[in-house]
């Protein structure tokens, strides 16, 4: 390197022509190169002009600004950021030339530092440095102070007033030059805020999740209090963070006390306490029989305002004394799991304790309380069958026994869990039918049996001028009245009949002016909803149709029994016919209300017996033909 740089000398002393005899006559004086910087560090663009100490006249030095090419130039202009060898030679010729050792020049980028701003109480701000690049820093506080720092320095200003200043760092080189610089607006405060504390909810692995609300420009930690042995951990708090989740698992002998402090940067060791205090809670499940009993833990703290026990994520009760600490919730179903979490309020409801959800399958010993309200009535010929099941009961099965007339009990299993159900294997006009029913629930045990429940079957008929209904009592559903419904073609109610015998009942004919007759029996019974109405069988009568007519009249114009006529009733078509004794029609009439006064051809007829003849219909269709003798007498 040495010899290259000769040859550089040498060749610079051939452009130099005209100063060649001094420099011989100096090439006896034996000096060596000698030269400074003004600075090492310098920001980018920077011209920088070496000081010669070297002693030999200026047209004999030349430097290398780091490119290794010597000029003459005694000043040279660093555009790009980077690391330079500066050296300086002397063009002594005797000896070749003498080249120095380097002085490395750091050409930065122009940039602006980094810093971090903590506001203290007492009016005061401490700023960190985190920035290395710059021999120097300067912090200005916004309040016509400064300070001088270097890279990873922390300095601290306090100020006279509260309010908001501009703090501004800048990067500091060589000639105290400024090579960048940022700020940051602070806000000065006597006192630093206090945080929100807002929840405290312990996850499904038993971390606790702590929610906050931070205000700006501050800095704060948590600090968790293990209520066995009051032990302390303290965890830093990100800035603009809402929630931290500790790593300790809370359990019923280590639960958690959480406050949050602020950090005084100027006095790291004296944090600010802030007092909202908020604790964690455990909550333990027992399955019993027919119940669930729950216990929780009571608060660790005061400010207490009121417990909420949830269940699979619906309220199942709240209470506001902190010394309620037990719940046995008897809404279950066993072979169940249900799910419990607590979540107790404190400072009139402004934070949350949460507990971890704790699950559990409920026992299978149960006790299944039999149906009740079974009852049975008659559908479209069917027997409809209901039950009211017990409250919160899962049911896996429902069973039904039977017992019909002249065949043995049958016991089956039903496909369905929730009336009605519908029997259509029935003689519901002749036969009665008692039903039990049982069921299995979702534990295996089975309920025991109702007691029978029936129905019954009504029976009528005419009998001369009445009609007659019996039937026998209904079983299984305590006081019963009954009542004998009329019904139309449609099964609208035309008239309801109340028995005074709880068995039978009778009605005149003569109340009734259709020929048939259509009829149930409705069972009044009382149940807790309300009285419900049991129906029977319908029973259809029909009432024979009336001809009635006198054998004689006579048409002497007395006022007694001077016209012939037939009185009918449920007859729809009519045909009366009256021949004397020659076959020959004399009379005709398709009208039951018309009356004959004895003439043919407007002739009063002779005396004697004549033929009649009567075909009719009535309102059933039923064909009636009726022949007689008919006296007529003067």
């Amino acid at each position: 390197m040495q010899k290259i740089y000769q040859r550089l000398l040498l060749a610079a002393a051939a452009s130099a022509g005209c100063l060649w005899l001094s420099a011989v006559a100096y090439a006896q004086t034996g000096v060596q190169p000698c030269f400074r910087l003004p600075a090492t560090v310098v920001c980018a663009p920077a011209t920088v002009t070496p000081t010669d100490c070297s002693g030999a006249p200026p047209n004999l030095v030349v430097y290398d600004y780091g490119d290794g090419q010597l000029r003459l130039d005694k000043s040279f202009t660093f555009t790009r950021p980077g690391k330079y060898l500066i050296r300086q030679g002397l063009n002594t010729l005797g000896s070749g030339g003498n080249i120095s050792q380097p002085i490395e020049l750091t050409v930065i980028e122009p940039r602006n530092p980094t810093f971090r701003v903590s506001t203290c109480s007492n009016r005061s701000v401490s700023v960190e440095i985190t920035d290395t690049v710059f021999p120097d820093y300067e912090i200005e506080w916004g309040d016509g102070a400064t300070t001088n720092a270097k890279g990873g320095d922390t300095k601290q200003h306090s100020y006279s007033a509260e309010g908001s200043f501009n703090i501004t760092v800048k990067g500091i080189t060589g000639q105290n030059i400024t090579c960048g610089s940022a700020s940051q607006r602070v806000n000065v405060v006597t006192q630093i805020p206090a945080p929100t504390l807002s929840a405290v909810t312990v996850l499904p692995d038993g971390r606790a999740r702590v929610n906050y609300t931070l205000p700006a420009g501050f800095n704060y930690r948590l600090r968790q209090v293990n209520s066995s042995d009051n032990s302390v951990k303290t965890f830093n708090l990100a800035a603009g963070s809402t929630s931290f989740t500790s790593p300790d698992i809370t359990s019923a002998f280590d639960r958690y006390t959480y406050a949050i402090e602020a950090v005084n940067p100027c006095t790291p060791n004296t944090p600010v306490n802030y007092f909202n205090l908020l604790g964690t809670h455990t909550v333990r499940v027992t399955p019993l029989r027919e119940l669930n009993r729950i216990n929780w833990s009571a608060p660790l703290h005061v400010g207490f305002t009121s417990y909420t026990l949830f269940r699979n994520g619906v309220k199942i009760g709240e209470w506001t004394g902190q010394n309620t600490l037990q719940f046995e919730d008897r809404d279950i179903t066993c072979g169940t799991q249900y799910c419990y979490r607590l979540e107790a309020r404190y400072y009139n409801g402004a934070a949350l304790s949460v507990s971890q959800e704790v699950c559990i399958t409920t026992s299978r010993d149960s006790d299944p309380k039999r149906f009740t309200e079974t009852l049975a009535t008659v559908a479209n010929e069917q027997v409809l069958i209901t039950w009211r099941q017990p409250e919160r009961t899962r049911i896996a099965s429902v069973l039904l026994r039977k017992i019909a007339p002249g065949q043995p009990t049958q016991q089956i299993t039903l496909n369905q869990t929730s009336p009605p159900y519908i029997d259509n294997n029935v003689f519901t006009a002749g036969d009665a039918y008692c039903y039990q029913l049982s069921y299995v629930d979702n534990c295996g045990n089975q309920a025991p049996w109702t007691e029978l429940f029936c129905t019954t079957v009504l029976n009528g008929k005419i009998s001369g001028d009445s009609v007659l209904f019996n039937w026998q009592e209904l079983l299984g559903y305590g006081t019963v009245n009954y009542i004998i419904e009329q019904l139309d073609e449609n099964d609208r109610t035309v008239n309801i009949f109340r028995p005074t015998s709880r068995t039978s009942m009778f009605l005149p004919v003569s109340n009734f002016s259709d020929q048939v007759l259509r009829f149930r029996l409705i069972a009044l019974v009382n149940t807790r909803g309300g009285v419900v109405a049991l129906y029977t069988n319908i029973v259809r009568l029909r009432i024979n149709a009336i001809l009635t007519y006198p054998t004689a009249f006579s048409p002497n114009s007395d006022g007694l029994n001077d016209t012939f006529g037939v009185t009918a009733r449920f007859i729809d078509k009519f045909h009366l016919q009256i021949f004397n004794r020659w076959g020959e029609l004399i009379y005709y009439s398709e009208n039951p209300d018309e009356r004959w006064d004895g003439t043919y051809k407007g002739v009063t007829v002779p005396t004697g017996t004549y033929a009649l003849v009567i075909q009719a219909e009535d309102k059933t269709g039923r064909k009636i033909e009726q022949k007689a003798m008919l006296l007529i007498t003067k």
